[in-house]
């Protein structure tokens, strides 16, 4: 009937968006995602560890239709899980990728303490918590900076990698502290207008994720409300911006002394 046209146009448009989602969704999304889940947690959907990596990033570096920046993550997240990887083995990997054009990336990566290369592997890999609540198949990841939010608020943080940059007072403090900015504007509002109760603040040099800034939420909505989490950075990251930096990156040659200096 005609007048039904319209929104009968309308629900046509959402199910061609819909479909065409789910197409992109099971082309090369599902695929990669997988496979992503799988190295950066170490173990497949059913808790058993990841025995083969190599193998199983196969299918994404010969695929032609997934991106380069998208094989740059699969490889470099199967050399983190193996603790490095020779350069024989890097090189075919790059050449089947056909990312040769993007191999910075990779290398540049060591810039950041990231253990490419077997020698580089010095650095232990943080003891991460065991999580027993339910996840969707292809979000199983959770940020190592949700365990440090955990640990914070429970004061479990090491307190030689995580050091006061002054002594904590011993007691709850029985002033609060005036904003010089602000000054008094918050005393007009009445006391359930304004939330109380502490606050964790988490600053990230050179930007964060969204998984990160979701993280916060979730440890925030966890406590029940008796602690509220904020967090921010320089900058949000994405993927494609963070791959784009750190091809840009440059290594600063340390200046040599002279006998005189």
């Amino acid at each position: 009937m005609p007048q039904y046209q319209k929104e009968l146009h309308k629900y046509s448009t959402h199910l061609h968006l819909a479909e065409d989602c789910m197409n992109k969704f099971k082309g090369t999304v599902e695929k990669l995602c997988g496979v992503e889940q799988d190295l950066a947690t170490g173990t497949d959907v059913n808790g058993e560890k990841v025995k083969n990596p190599m193998k199983n990033i196969v299918p994404i570096v010969l695929d032609p239709n997934v991106s380069a920046f998208d094989k740059i993550r699969i490889i470099l997240l199967c050399i983190f899980l193996q603790n490095g990887i020779n350069e024989e083995n890097l090189l075919k990997l790059i050449q089947h990728a056909n990312i040769q054009q993007e191999r910075d990336v990779l290398y540049n990566m060591h810039c950041l303490g990231a253990p490419i290369m077997p020698e580089d592997c010095g650095q232990m890999k943080p003891t991460r918590k065991v999580r027993l609540e339910s996840t969707y198949q292809l979000s199983r990841w959770t940020p190592i900076l949700k365990d440090v939010m955990e640990d914070a608020i429970e004061d479990k943080l090491d307190k030689k990698l995580w050091p006061y940059v002054s002594c904590p007072a011993p007691g709850p403090c029985s002033q609060t502290a005036v904003s010089a900015r602000f000054g008094h504007w918050h005393k007009t509002k009445t006391a359930t207008e304004y939330r109380t109760g502490p606050r964790l603040i988490i600053y990230v040099l050179g930007g964060v994720t969204m998984s990160e800034m979701r993280c916060a939420y979730e440890v925030t909505e966890a406590t029940d409300g008796k602690w509220e989490v904020l967090i921010g950075s320089s900058h949000i990251l994405t993927p494609k911006q963070f791959f784009e930096d750190v091809r840009n990156l440059t290594e600063q040659t340390p200046l040599k002394r002279t006998p005189d200096s």
